[in-house]
């Protein structure tokens, strides 16, 4: 696969810890990040036990993430690097 190097130095990934478990909440999470502008690709750990959530993105706060998840009511916070 050819990467696009322009976009490798303008993305970032952001890690969070969230309370995503179950298939159902994993879809209810694509939707919600879907409407979400700037994500390149995103995915959720489910096997670790922080549900770690990994988002890479180009110019996204986290907060944009934080507050979209917490609005459908899944616990989400920001895990240090």
């Amino acid at each position: 696969m050819a990467t696009n190097h322009y976009t490798d130095m303008l993305s970032e990934v952001l890690v969070f810890k969230t309370n995503i478990s179950t298939e159902r909440q994993l879809e209810s999470v694509s939707t919600i990040l879907s409407s979400v502008q700037n994500i390149i690709q995103w995915n959720v750990d489910r096997k670790d036990i922080d549900n770690v959530l990994r988002i890479t993105c180009e110019q996204l706060s986290p907060n944009t993430i934080i507050e979209a998840l917490r609005k459908a009511g899944f616990e989400c916070e920001e895990l240090p690097d």
